[in-house]
């Protein structure tokens, strides 16, 4: 696997003065496809200035549809169709955030920033404070997320500095910019497919940021953590790796998660055995699915 460091002689990635947030952060991982050069041309573009030079790293992303048994039964079926580019591209999502953590254990930085080519770091003081903070307190198993996706989730605020906070939450839908503490290197990797297991393992969890939020979220003394409003976004595109598209999250700036002291936090809090229940009884219908039939494909739209 070749590790890429960005600096003046290979990139031109200015070794600028950054917020002195930055010095808590071991290594940062930038997710790109060898076909792509662009995009990471485009990410240095956007985030000069931003983030440490001297710390950024290129990662050689997988590409799914280049791996053993794509395209090929029991996996991909009639059902699954033109929607396979989107599992090849699934797979090689969660296979290079493996790599990426993989990186992270072998070089043994205390922790590590993962992002995906397609992310803007916004020039939040408010954010990078937050941040600095966490990294200063936090102990144990844990992960912070930077940045998130729809749905908005339930949580406890646990710190505010000015119109920023950090969160305490229950799991969030993003994989595009997240800190991992050296304590969860081995748990997560004990958990992510390898390259032979990668197919089944798709079946029962579906994506990486699902799998996050629903399973290494739900383990005992694990916890999850954002800063909000958001450091990092997406930008609008198409996602090389996972062939899907992204736009930029804008609601994620002003929109809070739901407090777990409201009435609906505390129904959320009473009915999580039953959530639970569900993505367990999910994992297990999706995964005899694709057993008989394969991947499915898009869903037929109703008249």
């Amino acid at each position: 696997m070749l590790l890429l460091a960005i600096d003046e002689r290979v990139t031109g990635m200015s070794e600028n003065k950054v917020h002195q947030s930055w010095d808590r952060v071991d290594g940062i991982l930038v997710i790109n496809l060898d076909n792509f050069p662009e995009r990471m041309q485009a990410f240095i573009s956007e985030n000069e200035g931003r983030i440490p030079a001297e710390k950024v790293h290129r990662l050689v992303a997988v590409d799914g549809r280049k791996l053993t048994g794509y395209g090929e039964p029991p996996w991909f079926m009639p059902r699954t169709m033109e929607r396979a580019h989107f599992w090849g591209g699934t797979a090689g999502c969660v296979l290079s955030h493996r790599r990426a953590i993989e990186r992270a254990k072998m070089e043994g930085w205390r922790n590590v920033l993962v992002l995906e080519d397609d992310v803007r770091v916004l020039d939040e003081q408010g954010a990078l404070r937050i941040m600095q903070y966490a990294l200063d307190n936090l102990q144990g198993k844990y992960m912070l997320y930077l940045g998130y996706s729809r749905p908005t989730p339930y949580g406890r605020k646990i710190y505010t500095e000015g119109s920023h906070s950090l969160w305490k939450t229950e799991g969030v839908l993003a994989g595009y910019g997240y800190l991992v503490p050296q304590s969860m290197y081995d748990v997560i990797l004990s958990m992510m497919p390898t390259e032979e297991s990668i197919w089944e393992w798709l079946s029962i969890y579906r994506a990486v940021d699902s799998f996050y939020r629903d399973n290494v979220a739900a383990l005992p003394g694990v916890s999850i953590y954002m800063v909000q409003p958001d450091l990092i976004e997406h930008v609008d595109g198409i996602s090389s790796i996972a062939a899907t598209y992204t736009s930029t999250e804008r609601f994620s700036k002003t929109q809070q998660p739901y407090s777990y002291a409201s009435l609906s936090g505390v129904l959320h809090l009473l009915t999580y055995p039953l959530r639970r229940l569900k993505i367990y009884l999910n994992s297990i219908r999706t995964h005899r699915r694709a057993l008989r039939g394969g991947f499915p494909g898009h869903r037929k739209k109703k008249k």
